[in-house]
C-alpha cells in the first residue's frame, strides 16, 4: 500500500507539472496568434470560398485587377450590401449580377469602411505579386534569402509544442503501465464487468478535440510548414487505405462483429427519437453531396435563381439541425442509461465526437460561408476528383475558409475510423433481402403423436455427434 500510495503520489505530482508546462505553452500560442493581418484574414474567412485573387472564375468573378475596375467606394458599397447597389440601378453592379446568374453575393454589414479597404490593400499587393511574373528560381531564391524571423521562430516554436506534448502523452502513459504492473503484482485487479465513467471519458475527448482543432486553426492559419499538403493530400490517401485495409480485415477476420451491435432491444424508446432524426439528416445531407460531386454542372444551374438557391440552402441546414438534434439525443441516451453503458465503449465516444465536429463545422459552413452548394460544385468536386484520380490539386482548398477545411478533415477522419467503429454496419446492410426468396417452414409432424412418444428425438436423427 506504501508503494501504491507513493506511485500515485508521483503520477500527481507529474501530471501536475505537466499540465501547467502545457498551460504556459497554450497560453503563449493564443498570445501569437492574434496577429494576423486584417484583410488576409477576412479574405480567407469571407471572400476564398466564392473568389480567387487571379482572374479565374470560381463562384463568384476572380478578383485580379478588381481595384482598377471600380473605386474604393464602389467596391465598400458592393462588398457591404451588393443588392442595394443592384437595386439602386448601378451599370457595373447589375452586369456582374446577370453575368453570374443572377446569384446573390452575400453582403457583410458588420465590417468597417477601414476593414474593407484593409481587404482591398491585401488584394492590391496580391495583384502585384503576382503581376511582376518573377521567375521560379529567382522568386525561390528572394524567399529563402528574405525568410520573416517571426513565422521562422512561431515554426520552431510550434514543432517544439508538438515534441513536448508527444513526450507528455509518452511519460503519462508509462506512468499509467507502471501503475498497472504494480497493482497486479500486489493482487489488485478490478471488478469484473466494472463500468468505465464514460461521461468523463466523454468530456477528456471534448477537451482533446477542441485542443486538435485549435492546433489546426494555428496551423492552417499561419499556413505552417507543409500543413496543407499533409491535411488535404497525405490524410485523404491515408484515410482511405485504412477504410478498405482494415474493412476488408474486419469483413474477413472479425465475423459477427461487422455488425453495428445493435442496443434496440436494451433502450427502443429513445433510440427512437434520437435515431430518425439523425440517419434522415445525415442520409439527405450525404446524397445532396454526392449529387454535387456528380453533377456540379446541374447544381450551378439549380441555382442559377435565387429562389431555388434559398430553397437549397435552407433545406441542407435544416437537415444538419437535424442531424444535430438527433446526435445529441443518442450521446444523452448512452450516457445516461445504465443498461447502455455496460455495452458501451471508448470508441463509441470518439464516434460521437467526430459526428459534433462534422455536423458543427458544416452547419458553421452553412451559417457563415453562404451559397456553399455553389463553392461546393465549383471548388471541392474538381478537388476531390483530383484525389480519386491520383492527381491531387489543393491551391483552391488550401485557401477555403478555416471551417471548410476543418469539415473536410473531420470527413476523412470520419472514412478512417469505419473500420474500427459501429460505421462499419452500413457495409453489411441487409439489401440483399429485397431479392432474397421467403423462408418456407413445414411442420409435417403429428403433434399428437409428439406428446404422446418418448423418444428423444423425432424424424431423421441428428448427425451433429
Amino acid at each position: 500500500m506504501i508503494l501504491l500510495r507513493k506511485t500515485k503520489g508521483i503520477t500527481i505530482k507529474a501530471s501536475f507539472k505537466l499540465s501547467t508546462i502545457f498551460i504556459v505553452l497554450l497560453t503563449f500560442i493564443c498570445s501569437i496568434n492574434g496577429n494576423a493581418e486584417t484583410g488576409e484574414k477576412i479574405f480567407k474567412t469571407n471572400c476564398a470560398a466564392c473568389h480567387n485573387l487571379s482572374d479565374q472564375k470560381l463562384v463568384g468573378p476572380g478578383l485580379k485587377g478588381i481595384s482598377e475596375k471600380h473605386s474604393e467606394e464602389w467596391l465598400i458599397s458592393w462588398i457591404k450590401n451588393s443588392q442595394e447597389l443592384i437595386a439602386s440601378g448601378d451599370s457595373a453592379a447589375n452586369a456582374i449580377f446577370n453575368e453570374f446568374n443572377k446569384m446573390p453575393m452575400q453582403s457583410f454589414p458588420q465590417f468597417s469602411n477601414e476593414e474593407i479597404v484593409d481587404l482591398i490593400n491585401y488584394m492590391k499587393t496580391n495583384e502585384s505579386v503576382e503581376a511582376k511574373a518573377i521567375p521560379i528560381k529567382e522568386k525561390t531564391q528572394n524567399s529563402e534569402s528574405n525568410i520573416d524571423g517571426n513565422s521562422f521562430l512561431k515554426n520552431i516554436f510550434i514543432y517544439s509544442v508538438i515534441i513536448v506534448l508527444a513526450l507528455m502523452i509518452f511519460y503519462l502513459i508509462k506512468i499509467k503501465v507502471k501503475i498497472n504492473n504494480t497493482l497486479k503484482f500486489h493482487g489488485y485487479f478490478d471488478a469484473p464487468h466494472k463500468i468505465k465513467n464514460f461521461p468523463k471519458i466523454f468530456f477528456y475527448y471534448i477537451i482533446a478535440t477542441s485542443l486538435v482543432i485549435y492546433l489546426l486553426y494555428y496551423w492552417l492559419s499561419n499556413d505552417t510548414g507543409m500543413i496543407n499538403t499533409i491535411m488535404f493530400i497525405i490524410v485523404p490517401y491515408v484515410a482511405i487505405a485504412i477504410f478498405i485495409i482494415g474493412s476488408v480485415y474486419r469483413y474477413t477476420q472479425k465475423g459477427f462483429k461487422v455488425s453495428s451491435l445493435s442496443s434496440q432491444f436494451i433502450e427502443g424508446r429513445k433510440l427512437f427519437w434520437g435515431s430518425q432524426p439523425f440517419h434522415w439528416g445525415i442520409l439527405i445531407l450525404f446524397v445532396g453531396h454526392l449529387i454535387a460531386f456528380l453533377f456540379p454542372s446541374a447544381i450551378l444551374a439549380w441555382n442559377g435563381s435565387p429562389v431555388r438557391l434559398l430553397i437549397l440552402e435552407v433545406s441542407a441546414f435544416a437537415f444538419g439541425l437535424s442531424a444535430l438534434l438527433g446526435v445529441l439525443l443518442l450521446v444523452k441516451r448512452r450516457l445516461t442509461t445504465k443498461t447502455l453503458l455496460v455495452v458501451a465503449n471508448k470508441m463509441d465516444m470518439l464516434v460521437y465526437i467526430t459526428l459534433l465536429t462534422q455536423i458543427i463545422s458544416g452547419l458553421g459552413v452553412a451559417f457563415f460561408v453562404r451559397w456553399g452548394s455553389s463553392w461546393f460544385s465549383s471548388v471541392l468536386t474538381p478537388y476531390l476528383r483530383s484525389i480519386f484520380s491520383f492527381n491531387p490539386d489543393i491551391d483552391a482548398v488550401a485557401e477555403m475558409p478555416i471551417l471548410v477545411q476543418l469539415h473536410i478533415i473531420s470527413a476523412f477522419f470520419i472514412i478512417a475510423i469505419i473500420p474500427f467503429s459501429r460505421f462499419m454496419h452500413f457495409l453489411v446492410a441487409p439489401i440483399d433481402y429485397i431479392w432474397r426468396k421467403y423462408q418456407v417452414v413445414i411442420w409435417n409432424w403429428d403433434k399428437s403423436a409428439i406428446r404422446k412418444s418418448t423418444k428423444h428425438t423425432f424424424g431423421k436423427e441428428s448427425r451433429n455427434h
